[in-house]
């Protein structure tokens, strides 16, 4: 029974103990007294500052962001993160824009997700025969398809804190000037009273 239960907890290190629950909600600004398509022309410059190109549906005021590549050796989910070693991670950003009120609200979510093509191989049955005959056929080996279509991707988290300091930069800058603190008035024209 020990080894059983040992043996599973290994097997959901492996093989990812959040797949297929993922949070996929947003997190979400209101940015009061401005037009929605201001917010969504300023909403695609920081994103395309901070991922690149972008997927823009206007009308909808929808845009997703290409995915951003990088290399961590921790964070990943995994046990790779135990002993340092390297995982291929990306990022990407679908942002939407709607009227609330006499203003707007602005909703972003950021995914991160990890490249697991390697570990889904390991993982999928061997389906050969004992011939030497090869079992499948081109087609079924993933040959008539791209690379990029057999890349496995599994979402791993939602970056909260990234989504959080956007957020807060787009609604700055619809952010009324504050007025500044013991600012100087203008002088009176009056002479002053003499006693």
């Amino acid at each position: 029974m020990r080894t059983l239960c040992v043996l599973s907890a290994l097997v959901l290190c492996l093989t990812g103990c959040n797949q297929g629950l993922e949070n996929r909600g947003f997190q979400a600004r209101v940015i009061q007294a401005t037009s929605p398509d201001d917010v969504f022309l300023t909403a695609q410059i920081i994103l395309r500052r901070e991922f690149g190109p972008l997927n823009i549906e206007s009308d909808a005021r929808r845009l997703v962001t290409q995915p951003v590549e990088y290399q961590t050796s921790s964070d990943s989910g995994t046990a790779r993160d135990f002993y340092g070693g390297r995982s291929t991670m990306r990022r990407v950003a679908h942002l939407a824009v709607a009227k609330r009120g006499d203003g707007a609200i602005a909703r972003l979510r950021i995914e991160i997700e990890r490249k697991d093509t390697a570990r889904q191989e390991v993982f999928q049955p061997e389906r050969s025969r004992i011939s030497d005959a090869p079992s499948q056929t081109p087609i079924e080996r993933d040959a008539a398809t791209t690379t990029r279509q057999n890349t496995v991707w599994t979402f791993v988290k939602r970056d909260r804190r990234l989504e959080r300091a956007l957020l807060v930069e787009l609604q700055e800058q619809f952010a009324p000037e504050p007025e500044e603190v013991g600012a100087a008035r203008p002088a009176d024209d009056r002479p002053a009273e003499t006693p």
